[in-house]
């Protein structure tokens, strides 16, 4: 009896809305499948941070993900980019 396959992984973590909804936009438009997942802050993190920042964790199939990374690079490198500014 074979036993089910999750060949799903974790393909990368977004902070903020606008760059979860470019990534589903581009998964979506080159019909890879993914599911996301939120992470839930604790209560010492609610109390102590003072931003909405929300943390969204995206995971595909892993074979689609070096055809997703090369899709998805202008958006995640913006993304990476924009925080070293903000940071400085």
């Amino acid at each position: 009896m074979l036993g089910s396959m999750n060949n799903e992984v974790d393909f990368c973590k977004v902070y903020d809305m606008k760059t979860k909804e470019r990534v589903e936009k581009i998964l979506l438009a080159n019909r890879i499948s993914y599911c996301c997942h939120f992470e839930e802050k604790g209560i010492l993190q609610k109390l102590l941070s003072s931003s909405d920042k929300t943390v969204c964790t995206f995971r595909i199939h892993d074979e689609e993900v070096p055809r997703a990374r090369e899709l998805v690079r202008s958006v995640l490198g913006e993304s990476k980019k924009k925080k070293k500014e903000n940071k400085k």
